[in-house]
């Protein structure tokens, strides 16, 4: 479902911004009404890259966490409540999605469910960068500037963890994604943030991520 999205964005994007503009909200909590061409692009990279953490990574790692502890237990309701994690993360992880926001209305009820998906996805985030520079190694992307971006600017975002994989598939891609005051992840140097002007990189290039 989540790569249809984006398939509709890059298709809308050839045909009208503003259905863009529409496609892309569906992925991101920001309000995607005034986003330019180049933002509607990073916006769903970021929402692609993140998900890599938290639809893949987070639940097989735990999946294969509670394999190998299974392996050495004999007690069948300690395995019952160690095969019920992966289904809870998912639960937490959804919960953070839908109400872990800081507005007035959902700090309460969002709080506890966005705290938890942190703790948990705190490893799961980091293995998952490291996974995206070995993709962009055997996919011919560049591999040494993801590293590169994915040390120094995962920690940009406000979230603990989605910066990982969001910050080395700008390095591989060699592009700018950009949450406008928010963060800024990608630069290759100073000097071409200067020669952007704080932009993200084309769009035409960007693609290539989808």
């Amino acid at each position: 479902m989540l790569l249809d999205t984006a398939s509709d964005v890059e298709t809308d994007l050839k045909e009208d911004i503003d259905k863009a503009r529409q496609a892309v909200s569906y992925l991101v909590s920001r309000n995607t009404d005034e986003l330019t061409k180049e933002h509607i692009v990073s916006a769903t990279i970021e929402s692609l890259t993140e998900n890599i953490t938290d639809s893949y990574i987070s639940p097989v790692f735990y999946f294969m966490i509670i394999s190998i502890i299974g392996i050495f237990t004999d007690s069948y309701a300690v395995f019952v409540i160690l095969i019920l994690i992966p289904f809870n993360y998912r639960i937490f992880n959804t919960l953070d999605a839908m109400v872990g926001y800081e507005t007035d209305e959902l700090i309460d009820i969002g709080f506890v469910p966005a705290k938890i998906d942190d703790i948990l996805n705190y490893i799961p985030s980091r293995i998952a960068g490291l996974f995206v520079v070995l993709s962009a190694f055997c996919l011919n992307f560049d591999y040494k500037n993801s590293y590169k971006i994915l040390k120094r600017d995962a920690r940009n975002c406000p979230s603990p963890n989605s910066g990982f994989t969001m910050a080395s598939a700008a390095g591989a891609l060699n592009i700018q994604l950009i949450k406008l005051d928010t963060y800024i992840l990608g630069l290759l140097s100073r000097l071409s943030s200067f020669l952007l002007g704080g932009r993200p990189g084309p769009p035409t290039f960007a693609m290539r991520s989808f």
